[in-house]
């Protein structure tokens, strides 16, 4: 008779257990408004034990979803661990979305309890009668009131210390640990499910060398909100390779965080390239220890790529979706392409980069055929493996249908994959312009508007034409002094000639998405205001 092996459960709980027995001497800080907070990973999965065992005695059961609105924390952290060995579901609420999105999250995920920072409750307080299906709020002190309306509220540390420090029962590993929703830029956001066994398997393929590659060495900053698809992976990552980790807290200025890099000697950070646009502008800036930036939500501009490598960093451009627990690429440079000139090596930071083992991808045509990888041909990205969904949770339309085929997930991105298997990313399908029967990239447009030195930031739409059907027009926010005429000669230089907007405006700010990403419905929302305003003045 054959053996048998392997039979131990990919949890969470088996990832906590790692870190006891090996980050005993790695720093878990996390800031408050009253200063940081250090404890060991041994008191972290203490804490959470006993949050197990209090959400057990507030009456939580298995498979009930417990929301968190909190930012980057060290209860938080907490409750990422506690709440899936309860056996419960964390959903974490994102606190950048508008209220009535909030919610509607809430109430589509039938939250039973809620967790909040004191702070926050404010935010709250003006939707609670909305929240209909929560029963209990724990409000988790941060050194200020919370409001009136939260006076019945739990206390956090009164909740966890009156609770036992037990091993709590072994999870399923195709149990539900944590159901996180998309940005929801179209149409109501849609719930994605994480099982105890996805998230392993995920945190295990970034420590993979041609990965995230998470040493125990390391000091993780992830700036990406633990409510966006659990901060990339990296608390349950650090954990797995007993490394320690930097929570920020609440103040993500620039100032605050390159402050936090220094003091800490963080060694990889993680965060959008917006983020990254801003720190950049601080010429002054000592990044420490640091030596990789994990980037993604939007394309990188390569000169940015080129100016942190000037400053000894180097910055990964990762790419994914909630969907993929987040992560799929990665860029790395292959062996192969280790002796090209340093320009070359580091453009390839610039694209999507490579598939981590374990996550499939394909590049199809518009009738599902898969095209070849030879840099040219495009089509709709599509992705399969074992972090990668398979279907929304109770969605309100009819996505399951028009999002999945024969067990891939069609991401909405449209790209290109080379004979090494780097992907480029040209656009997302509702961005791309059309114009005179021919595809044009926003993608690739603003990334060379960035590339400017005097752009900060910069993002491209389509706007209709009587001839060419649509055009784009570029929305510029100086970071010096730069014309009209001065972008498109910079443009011209990079692009082919009908693809340079006629439109160039300049804008005070653009407004992002709850994940960092350039907002682009109220961009369009924004552009067709002024154009009705304008039309009415010609008009008067």
């Amino acid at each position: 008779m054959l053996g048998t092996m392997g039979r131990m459960p990919l949890s969470l709980a088996m990832v906590l257990r790692r870190a006891v027995a090996f980050g005993t001497h790695a720093r878990i800080v996390g800031v408050d408004p009253a200063g940081r907070i250090t404890r060991s990973w041994p008191e972290v999965a203490a804490r959470a034990r006993r949050l197990a065992a209090a959400l057990r005695s507030l009456g939580v059961a298995p498979g009930e979803r417990v929301g968190t609105f909190s930012w980057n924390r060290l209860p938080h952290l907490e409750l990422m661990y506690g709440v899936p060995l309860a056996g419960a579901v964390l959903q974490p609420l994102n606190v950048r979305l508008f209220s009535e999105q909030i919610a509607w999250i809430a109430r589509h995920a039938e939250d039973r309890v809620v967790f909040v920072d004191a702070s926050l409750t404010h935010r709250l307080a003006g939707i609670r009668p909305l929240l209909s299906t929560v029963e209990q709020y724990v409000v988790v002190a941060d050194g200020t009131v919370p409001h009136p309306d939260f006076a019945d509220a739990v206390d956090y540390e009164q909740l966890v210390a009156s609770a036992p420090d037990a091993e709590p029962a072994e999870p399923d590993e195709w149990a539900a640990a944590c159901l996180c929703y998309t940005s929801g830029t179209t149409g109501n956001p849609k719930g994605v499910v994480y099982t105890h066994r996805s998230l392993t398997l995920h945190a295990m393929s970034a420590l993979f060398a041609d990965s995230f590659a998470v040493r125990e060495r390391d000091v993780l900053l992830p700036l990406t909100p633990l409510f966006h698809a659990t901060a990339w992976g990296l608390p349950y990552a650090a954990a797995l390779a007993g490394a320690s980790l930097v929570l920020a807290g609440a103040d993500t200025s620039p100032t605050a965080v390159v402050d936090l890099i220094r003091s800490e000697g963080v060694t990889m950070a993680a965060g959008v390239p917006t983020f990254w646009l801003a720190v950049d502008q601080l010429a002054d800036a000592d990044l420490g220890r640091l030596e990789r930036i994990l980037c993604g939500g939007s394309a990188i501009p390569l000169d940015l790529v080129q100016r942190y490598h000037r400053r000894g960093v180097v910055m990964q451009q990762g790419w994914g979706m909630t969907e993929m627990s987040p992560s799929g690429n990665l860029t790395n440079v292959r062996a192969r392409l280790e002796t090209l000139p340093d320009e070359q090596r580091l453009a390839l930071h610039a694209t999507q980069g490579l598939t981590t083992a374990g996550v499939e991808l394909r590049v199809v045509g518009d009738d599902g055929t898969p095209q070849p990888h030879d840099g040219v041909s495009a089509g709709e990205v599509e992705v399969r493996g074992p972090w990668v969904t398979e279907s929304y949770y109770r969605p309100d339309d009819n996505s399951n249908e028009i999002r999945f085929r024969d067990g891939w997930l069609r991401t909405g991105d449209v790209g290109t994959v080379d004979a090494d298997g780097y992907l480029r990313v040209l656009d997302r399908t509702k961005d791309l312009i059309k114009s005179g029967g021919e595809w044009i990239s926003s993608i690739e447009l603003e990334n060379h508007l960035m590339d400017h030195p005097a752009v900060a930031r910069a993002a491209v739409i389509a706007v209709p034409h009587p001839e060419w059907v649509e055009r784009p027009a570029a929305l510029v926010v100086r970071g010096g002094a730069v014309t009209t005429d001065e972008l498109r000669d910079h443009l011209r230089e990079r692009v082919a000639r009908w693809w340079v907007p006629e439109l160039v405006e300049f804008v005070d700010d653009l407004p992002l998405t709850a994940t960092g990403k350039f907002d682009k419905r109220r961009i369009r929302q924004a552009w067709q205001s002024r154009l009705a305003a304008s039309e009415s003045r010609r008009s008067s």
